[in-house]
């Protein structure tokens, strides 16, 4: 078969090019409008099949039409088929060399797996959030949010749940760099100190869905003041993200037991430090004194000295004997 010869020639030529496109794929399956979501269901069923489709024969084979391959791919963040077509032949070439590892990402865990598969697992799924979040990171949004940062006299950050402990971390890392950063772990707390943020600030929204209620209306709030919304997200079209002024997009998948929540935090988690990282060395003399000067500050409360301290009030008296001289 030609066409099957010449799909199996391009990958050894694009077997370099590493995307999880089939995790993209699932990850965005709830943004996808129908049509969109009729061709996702045909390449995840058979993605060597639709590999050595052209575009017209993914239109009949997914009962849509050209134009909706088209908006498929661009949705899923190619510039048009031919692109896309090429990294899915990329992803059949890495499932054929990892086809174990990636049919238990797909089933994710389930009740019979050992504590050893358990371990395994979550491993490669955690593994996985951080390089394929790392690949669809776009590097002219992350310089825009390095820049905005560095010009905000106050940034907010906002997250719930999970997400609301990678918020937590944010301000931390930001605070130690000597930047003003606060954040809220409910909706309630954010809109009652909306006051904090005005035109020049910014406020980072973090929501692995980009759909839920009180991150919109947050991000609503302070848009309406002026602020530079910075949205993190998995998702490629949500309420959250048409009112985000950037958005970065995370990559993690979602497995039986987990529905995303640590794959998820992990993967916001290595766009916070990215971030934070290239902040700093923007900043770096400023950020090396801050750094310093909180190690320092927690140095003083070192369990290590504590011990020391004790140690040395523990100490026999040296005096000699025959009493005062």
């Amino acid at each position: 078969m030609k066409g099957g010869a010449l799909v199996r020639q391009s990958l050894v030529l694009v077997a370099a090019s590493y995307s999880d496109l089939l995790g993209e794929i699932k990850s965005s399956f709830k943004s996808f409008h129908a049509s969109e979501a009729a061709i996702a269901n045909c390449i995840i069923s058979n993605p060597y099949a639709a590999a050595q489709m052209n575009i017209s024969q993914l239109a009949d084979y997914s009962k849509t039409s050209v134009a909706s391959v088209v908006r498929f791919s661009k949705a899923i963040g190619y510039k048009g088929y031919p692109e896309f077509r090429m990294a899915l032949v990329s992803e059949v070439s890495r499932i054929g060399f990892r086809n174990t590892k990636i049919s238990e990402l797909d089933s994710g865990i389930t009740i019979e797996d050992s504590i050893e598969e358990i371990i395994r697992k979550i491993a490669l799924a955690d593994s996985q959030a951080i390089q394929t979040t790392a690949e669809r990171l776009d590097v002219s949004s992350f310089k825009k949010v390095v820049d905005v940062w560095d010009k905000s006299p106050i940034i907010g950050i906002f997250g719930l749940a999970s997400s609301g402990h990678v918020a937590m971390d944010l301000q931390l890392k930001l605070n130690r760099q000597g930047k003003s950063a606060v954040a809220w772990r409910d909706a309630h707390t954010a809109l009652t100190s909306i006051s904090m943020l005005k035109t020049g600030d910014s406020l980072v929204a973090i929501s692995h869905s980009g759909t839920t209620l009180d991150v919109v209306e947050v991000m609503q709030e302070f848009k309406k003041r002026g602020v530079k919304i910075i949205l993190i997200t998995n998702a490629l079209r949500a309420p959250a993200t048409a009112l985000a002024d950037i958005v970065l997009h995370t990559s993690a998948r979602e497995t039986t037991f987990r529905s995303g929540a640590t794959s998820s935090r992990i993967a916001q988690l290595t766009v916070v430090d990215c971030l934070c990282v290239a902040l700093a060395q923007r900043n770096w003399s400023g950020t090396k004194s801050a750094l310093e000067e909180s190690r320092a500050a927690v140095g003083s409360r070192s369990g290590a000295k504590v011990s020391a301290h004790e140690g040395m009030r523990a100490q026999p008296s040296t005096r000699t004997r025959g009493g005062n001289k």
